[in-house]
């Protein structure tokens, strides 16, 4: 087997700001691995804040991995990368054609002065996205109150709104927030603080579901989340809990325990995004993922993973 790696840096058109900070774009490592004429792709893209390896530690992984293709990485995204890969290439060496199909996503909103934050949810109506996500904790209590309060006039009932805080409230501040806001509006909040032993008196204060993230990167911690019942909905990432086989590994612990899936974005590049889709159609086709974030790009991603009308395609 053959591996190739090439870097390759993409420029989001405004800044994402989450609780970690101001993202402006992404660096990612591009993965093509061969086996005769069968080929299979990848994408590595760690992100500063969010725990994971240096970039500069996914390239030296990957090229290790590269001359040593029996012996995967270790480090989270750079095992997402190659895992996905591989699992590329076993469909291929395989015949796997997957069948069409469709998948809804979500609009990704960020924006923390309100002419923009009007503007990026207009747009995302305007598009016909069934659901948007607004990132919350980056700001004061006071300035997310009325950020959340601008959507729910914005959008109708029929629109979902979701919330992230990626672990950036207090107990105390998720609930002031959460409690002079219309509770009923909101559908999903991820992540409220980074204790998950505040979930579930937040849940039971809100009645607000309540989605795990950030926490689900290691099976202990994850177990743990089970154990507590603090996440109604865990949130996967497959760019960084290992690719597909992982992926598929949570989701079936999550059913088993009757929690939801969404499947999402890590602000990744066409390569982890193509991947994501067809894990979302493969394990929760019914479901409104995180995965509308081509358009976040100055960069033109292909056309199959650029949102239709608040869908994703699969040709």
């Amino acid at each position: 087997m053959f591996v190739t790696l090439k870097d390759r840096t993409l420029q989001l058109r405004s800044p994402v700001t989450t609780a970690h900070g101001k993202t402006t774009h992404r660096q990612i490592i591009e993965i093509t691995v061969q086996q005769d004429e069968f080929f299979g792709y990848g994408e590595s893209a760690p992100l500063p804040g969010f725990g994971l390896e240096t970039f500069k530690e996914a390239q030296t992984a990957l090229a290790e991995w590269s001359e040593n293709p029996h012996t995967l990485p270790t480090l989270p995204a750079a095992l997402s990368g190659a895992a996905t890969a591989l699992d590329y290439l076993e469909q291929a060496t395989s015949k796997i054609c997957l069948p069409p199909g469709s998948i809804a996503v979500q609009a990704l909103i960020s924006a923390t002065d309100i002419p923009s934050l009007e503007k990026q949810v207009t747009n995302a109506i305007n598009d016909g996205y069934r659901a948007v996500k607004l990132k919350v904790a980056a700001t004061d209590a006071m300035t997310d109150i009325k950020r959340i309060e601008i959507i729910t006039k914005l959008i109708d009932t029929q629109i979902l709104l979701r919330l992230d805080a990626n672990g950036g409230w207090t107990r105390r501040q998720a609930l002031d927030v959460l409690t002079n806001t219309d509770t009923g509006r909101v559908a999903l909040v991820e992540e409220p603080t980074s204790d998950p032993s505040d979930w579930q008196e937040i849940h039971r204060e809100t009645g607000i579901g309540i989605g795990a993230d950030e926490q689900l990167t290691d099976q202990t911690q994850i177990d743990r989340l089970v154990d507590l019942g603090a996440a109604q909905t865990f949130v996967l990432k497959p760019s960084i809990l290992g690719g597909p086989p992982a992926t598929r590994r949570i989701a079936s612990q999550a059913a088993q325990n009757d929690i939801d899936i969404i499947i999402s974005s890590f602000l990744d590049g066409p390569m982890a995004l193509r991947s994501a889709r067809d894990l979302a159609l493969e394990l929760a086709p019914h479901e409104i993922h995180g995965l509308g974030t081509a358009p976040l790009f100055v960069e033109d991603l292909p056309s199959d993973v650029q949102p239709v009308n608040g869908y994703l395609q699969r040709l």
